[in-house]
């Protein structure tokens, strides 16, 4: 295969996951044969882009979409600090654009200018035009990009927070960013930084949605041969471990010193040493027969055990530990969405959260979020109940 960024055949395969089904894959029903397609990401030997070998259709993904921003607290609070700091640098004509906009949870926070967002999802599309926040169901690309160009409309702020892994066609993503923005505009992208995935053993992120695991060092690269540069950075904990970057029109920003710096940490860590992850996988084996044992010496007691969150994560994570019915009751999570199905591969139960609080241990599969969700279960904490966090290595709090 190419490079999906700079096009290089020098790519190599570096976390194998094998057969699994597809992260948001909620079922309806119980079904004996389930879809099932490779997860393995490589890694290009020129640029340091980290990406999927396999690739499922976009539509097959996104156009019916489980996952609302707005139900996670902590993502709440972060965009709208976030809005807080843009919004007085802003004329009243400002047009804000939010490239993968869910239900509008970020662009509700600006005030007094222009917001458009732009979603393929039709279930999600539709909630957020119904709550006042104009959005396209559709995806973005080059061609969108012009499109929106001819009627006038380039954008002082782009925002796209955990969108650019999702895009196959990365280089036409950039190339619409680079359209729509104005000579003089930012567009401020949140991606999930493949250094924490690599240091803190978070596999779990890997899934079909994510084709790419973004370092600095391929997103520079990528940015530039579009005319565009990265001017500044912040390392956020959302997510596990974030990179907000800032881009600009070339030469249009002072660029910052934590550039060299980020640069450096991934130079230092082996993040593009293709041997590190001969270690890697070792780390994720023993970490697999840790959990497990855990969880059957529990299930020996006569523990009653839950899963908290039926994220993507945790499917890839239960699937590839092989963690089903007999070592896990059930999975619980807040979204209406999602309560009632059942999970990928597993096929376990998605209840309401408050039915953990007849269990005794809850894994925490939505452990990017743990703090957040540990003071919305105190509950389950006062009647004895603890947490299972399972990276990056098997802890139980409190």
């Amino acid at each position: 295969m190419n490079c999906r960024s700079c096009g290089s055949l020098d790519i190599h395969s570096i976390i194998p996951l094998g057969l699994l089904p597809l992260a948001n894959g909620l079922l309806n029903e119980k079904q004996d044969h389930e879809p099932y397609h490779n997860l393995e990401v490589m890694l290009c030997n020129d640029c340091g882009l980290a990406q999927l070998k396999d690739l499922i259709d976009p539509k097959d993904l996104f156009s019916d979409y489980v996952y609302f921003s707005s139900n996670s607290e902590g993502m709440l609070t972060s965009v709208s600090a976030l809005v807080d700091r843009i919004q007085s640098t802003l004329s009243e004509d400002a047009l804000i654009v939010e490239i993968a906009s869910n239900d509008g949870y970020l662009l509700k926070n600006y005030r007094d200018v222009q917001v458009l967002g732009i979603d393929p999802a039709a279930n999600i599309a539709k909630v957020a035009n119904e709550a006042g926040i104009p959005t396209l169901c559709e995806f973005f690309s080059e061609q969108l990009a012009a499109t929106l160009m001819s009627q006038g409309k380039q954008a002082d702020i782009i925002h796209a927070n955990n969108v650019m892994a999702h895009v196959p066609d990365i280089n036409g993503f950039v190339n619409g960013i680079q359209l729509l923005l104005k000579k003089t505009g930012q567009a401020i992208i949140e991606v999930p930084h493949f250094l924490d995935l690599f240091e803190k053993l978070e596999f779990d992120t890997i899934y079909h949605e994510h084709v790419y695991y973004f370092g600095l060092k391929p997103l520079i690269t990528l940015f530039q041969r579009h005319g565009l540069e990265v001017f500044d950075v912040e390392k956020i904990s959302i997510h596990g471990g974030t990179l907000r970057f800032f881009i600009g029109h070339k030469g249009q920003y002072t660029v910052s010193s934590i550039i060299d710096t980020i640069l450096r940490e991934e130079e230092s860590a082996l993040l593009y040493d293709l041997a590190s992850y001969q270690q890697f996988m070792k780390k994720l084996e023993g970490l697999k027969e840790n959990l497990v044992v855990f969880l059957q010496s529990l299930k020996s007691k006569g523990k009653r055990i839950a899963a908290y969150g039926a994220s993507a994560k945790g499917t890839t994570l239960l699937n590839y530990f092989g963690i089903k019915h007999g070592l896990l009751d059930f999975v619980v999570d807040r979204s209406l969405a999602k309560q009632g199905k059942l999970t990928p591969g597993t096929q376990l139960e998605i209840r309401d959260s408050s039915a953990m609080v007849a269990t005794d241990y809850a894994l925490l599969l939505a452990w990017n979020f743990a703090d957040e969700i540990m003071s919305q279960q105190a509950d389950f904490i006062i009647k004895g109940g603890k947490f299972i966090l399972p990276l990056p290595d098997v802890k139980v709090v409190p």
